[in-house]
């Protein structure tokens, strides 16, 4: 970790954090748009990465109110969340790179998004399986794919406190620099 650590530490400025910020919010729009679809399908529940875990009844229900097309749309919808963890968590690095200069600090603060990326391009691969398996639904693939959401649900909680925090002290030092290079 630490190599991965040294190369984003020469990419991270406040510069590169606020475009990368830029895509994941960019990314986050078009995924609301591409999730309404599948909310109207189930009446208005909330796809299944948007829950702090499920089971297999759940999926089920989820799935069945879906039908072909929505499971379909659920497949492309993936695709639309992969570069959501990425983009989240490298923002999130690269603005506590900026902010925190302590390499400890740093090391302890990475984790989070490094767990969110991780664990959100897992569960798009578990649902992923799960979509193609339907109707034969595997009742300990469903259980392992809820607990990863759960991880990856935390790790979010955790990434956005970091990303706010961090974004606001970037904020901070760079228009007291700017105000400092006026005068």
């Amino acid at each position: 970790m630490e190599a991965l650590i040294f190369k984003l530490r020469k990419l991270a400025t406040p510069k590169s954090a606020f475009i990368v910020l830029a895509l994941f919010i960019l990314n986050a729009i078009i995924l609301g748009r591409v999730d309404q679809p599948l909310q109207d399908l189930a009446n208005g529940e909330p796809k299944l990465d948007l829950r702090f875990g499920y089971d297999l009844a759940t999926v089920e229900r989820l799935f069945d109110a879906y039908g072909e097309q929505g499971r379909e749309l659920y497949v492309w919808d993936l695709l639309v969340d992969t570069p959501f963890p990425v983009l989240g968590g490298l923002a999130t690095i690269l603005f506590v790179l900026v902010a925190f200069h302590n390499p400890r600090w740093q090391m302890i603060l990475v984790t989070a998004p490094i767990t969110f990326i991780v664990t959100d391009l897992l569960e798009n691969v578990l649902f992923m399986i799960l979509l193609q398996s339907y109707p034969s639904l595997s009742p300990e693939l469903v259980a392992f794919s809820s607990f990863i959401t759960q991880v990856k649900r935390s790790a979010f909680y955790i990434i956005f406190a970091e990303l706010v925090i961090s974004g606001i002290i970037v904020i901070f030092v760079e228009t007291k620099r700017m105000i400092s290079a006026r005068t």
